[in-house]
């Protein structure tokens, strides 16, 4: 009976251990397979989420959080999969697909899976290390570049209690060679999303999981460490669910753009979802205008948001169903130029509302990007003046920018693409300009740049396909036209008129208008609309003047004498050029001997000219530099000067000391007897 009974034990000893064994061989498929939900035995363990959490300093700043539709270099998933071959297959083709495996032996068994597949094993990579799940998604590193433009991660206490995922991050920080950063901040990478220049957003899930915290102290926490200024929790549209993932509903596609689901008015969700589409519409977005929202369909809840931009590939969960196609052709209006594919999910781990493809991929960002910032033009701009472009290169390899590769490629209505060159005018800033354009033009343009790294990047990320784009027109109060010339000798008796036209939506006070010339060439103001100032000028309304000119004659010269007509108003002046025909004008022949004949070299210029010029006598002489508007911008030079050649040279700056706008500018030399009136164009 005894040995029996100690048989019997060392049965259920090695029956025990035999269990164990399994239990711990990873490479088998858990007994109990986790959900994407908090399973009712983890609740019991949810007061350990971020006990154990060590936070670190945050990195430093200026910091800009990497976005999903940013540069990736490759992206992560674990095994046992979540997600079906084919997926992983076109990932495998253009980025490094990092899977994530237990053990060298269960890499071995995924190795020899991707060969018989057809992956491009060529481009994979494998982390080995313990974890809980295949959500690589919510438990993933987020990506953040510091002062130094260095890519590191932020890492966040998972908000399910598994430890193995919650130590994955610190595992590609160490795999990528890069910084960990740790924010206690209990989160997961469902339910955020960013734009890349400091707009974030979340539910209200966020709020919920970290009762310890303020709202203002949640939002502290994401700007300390991601650099988000504008943080955006709204509340989850999805009723009935407990998940709260914002990926389940909406998607950010660009700083401009989001996605969001729609339904039909009899889904339990419609009104919450109708509420979210209208709120987003009303935000503005990093660009500084309205958000534009776009809707993909689900009118049985298919999680066609939860999806992947990678580079220029969307990935979408696919329900084998006839919406398939509404959601592929929605992505396709939302984002031309890129690729958009569907997958079916796998019988055994399939797609469902709250749980799809987007859940169990995570991107891992390009951690040498070359990044450009830039705030695009768009709406209407005014179409008498020069279109002026800023943007930041931001370099994370640590490889110069080429300088001489930073374009501007612009097209006009339907023409083709011309190229600009942009100047870099201080550290990682670059300017250039796209040359003004006539009224009810559409200007379409992107920004190119590469790096001695051979990266290659364009703003918008997918270029040409879909790029920035704005109208023109007149905007302001316009003198029309800006410029009168005249050439013949009727062109001085009749004159010439122009009118000051009111194109904005309210009133403005013409105050003065300059009647007659200081100087010569004498000209005059013969007729105008009012010679009662201040005078209204209603919106649509116009001043009209004519100019004529005294004394003219058939003496034969050279080239155009400038001067200018001033209007002084409520907005500051505005400027008409008069251009002179020498061989009409006379009684002055001898003043002119030795003609001003002031140029300025080079034109267009970068960063200084010189304005040269001969005086036929000594006298008074004034130099000065004034915009388009005829305000005075640098005052170069005023006093006596001796007959015969001078030359000043215009640095670019005002009379602060301050770098003027790229633009074009006015040099006006005035002596006793002469005005020279040039333009010049300072490019940056």
């Amino acid at each position: 009976m005894k040995t029996s009974f100690k048989f019997l034990a060392i049965f259920i000893c090695v029956l025990f251990v035999t269990r164990m064994s399994i239990a711990q061989d990873t490479t088998r498929k858990p007994a109990l397979r986790l959900t994407h939900e908090m399973s009712p035995e983890e609740a019991l363990h949810k007061s350990e989420i971020g006990k154990t959490f060590v936070e670190t300093n945050p990195p430093a700043g200026p910091i800009r959080n990497v976005e999903e539709f940013g540069r990736m270099q490759g992206a992560l998933v674990r095994y046992p999969f979540g997600i079906p071959l084919p997926l992983i297959k076109e990932m495998a083709a253009n980025v490094t697909l990092t899977t994530i495996v237990a053990s060298a032996a269960q890499q071995s068994t995924v190795l020899a899976l991707y060969v018989n597949n057809g992956v491009d094993t060529s481009h994979c990579n494998f982390l080995i290390a313990p974890t809980d799940s295949y959500w690589t998604r919510d438990y993933g590193p987020w990506f953040e570049s510091d002062s130094s433009n260095t890519i590191g991660i932020i890492d966040f206490p998972y908000n399910r209690p598994r430890p193995n995922d919650d130590e994955i991050p610190k595992r590609v920080a160490e795999m990528l060679g890069i910084q960990w950063y740790g924010m206690n901040l209990i989160s997961t990478g469902g339910d955020y999303m960013t734009d890349g220049f400091g707009i974030s957003a979340s539910t209200e899930l966020i709020w919920n999981e970290n009762p310890a915290l303020s709202h203002d102290q949640v939002a502290q926490k994401v700007h300390d460490y991601l650099g988000i200024e504008n943080y955006q929790v709204v509340p989850d549209p999805n009723v009935n669910t407990s998940i709260d993932h914002i990926d389940c509903w909406g998607k950010f596609l660009a700083p401009d753009k989001i996605l969001i689901r729609k339904t039909n008015p009899s889904n339990a969700c419609y009104a919450a979802l109708e509420a979210a589409a209208s709120y987003w519409a009303s935000q503005t977005c990093s660009y500084g205008y309205n958000y534009r929202v776009y809707r993909v369909m689900t009118p049985n809840d298919e999680p066609y948001s939860n999806s992947v931009i990678l580079n220029n590939k969307v990935l979408v969960p696919f329900m084998n169903s006839s919406w398939d196609d509404s959601a592929k052709v929605a992505y396709e209006a939302a984002m031309p130029g890129y690729t958009v594919y569907g997958f079916i999910g796998q019988s055994s781990t399939p797609w469902i509302s709250t749980d799809a493809l987007h859940c169990r991929v995570m991107g891992i960002a390009d951690i040498g990007l070359l990044y450009i910032k830039h705030i695009p033009l768009s709406g209407t701009q005014p179409c008498d003046m020069n279109y002026v472009i800023n943007a930041d290169l931001i370099a994370c390899s640590g490889s110069p920018v080429k300088t001489d590769s930073v374009l501007i490629w612009y097209k006009v209505n339907s023409g083709t693409y011309h190229a600009v060159h942009m100047t870099n005018t201080s550290a990682n800033h670059y300017t250039g300009i796209i040359p003004k354009q006539t009224a009810g033009s559409t200007v379409k343009y992107y920004l190119f740049a590469a790096d001695q790294s051979g990266r290659r990047e364009t703003a918008p990320f997918i270029g040409a396909a879909d790029p920035f784009t704005f109208t023109t027109d007149y905007t302001n109060i316009i003198p029309v036209p800006d410029t009168l010339w005249f050439i013949t000798a009727a062109d001085a008796f009749g004159g010439k008129v122009t009118h000051l036209h009111n194109y904005m939506a309210s009133a403005v006070v013409l105050q003065d208008v300059e009647l007659i010339s200081g100087h010569w060439p004498m000209w005059y103001v013969d007729s105008i609309t009012t010679r009662n100032f201040p005078y209204t000028v209603n919106p649509g309304d116009s001043v009209y003047v004519r100019v004529k000119v005294d004394i003219p004659t058939d003496r034969n010269t050279d080239s155009f004498i400038l001067d200018s007509l001033h209007y002084t108003t409520s907005l500051g002046p505005k400027l008409v050029i008069l251009m002179f025909n020498p061989q009409i004008l006379g009684g002055i022949s001898e003043p002119r001997k030795g003609s001003l004949r002031g140029y300025n070299y080079p034109n267009p210029f970068t960063s200084e000219t010189t304005i040269s010029f001969m005086l036929p006598a000594r006298g008074n002489t004034y130099l000065g530099i004034y915009d388009l508007n005829g305000k005075l911008v640098r005052l170069v030079f005023s006093g006596s000067l001796d007959e015969g050649a001078h030359a000043f040279t215009w640095d670019g700056t005002d009379n602060t000391g301050n770098k003027a706008a790229p633009g074009i500018y006015l040099f006006r030399l005035t002596t006793d007897k002469e005005v020279s009136v040039k333009r010049m164009i300072l490019i940056r």
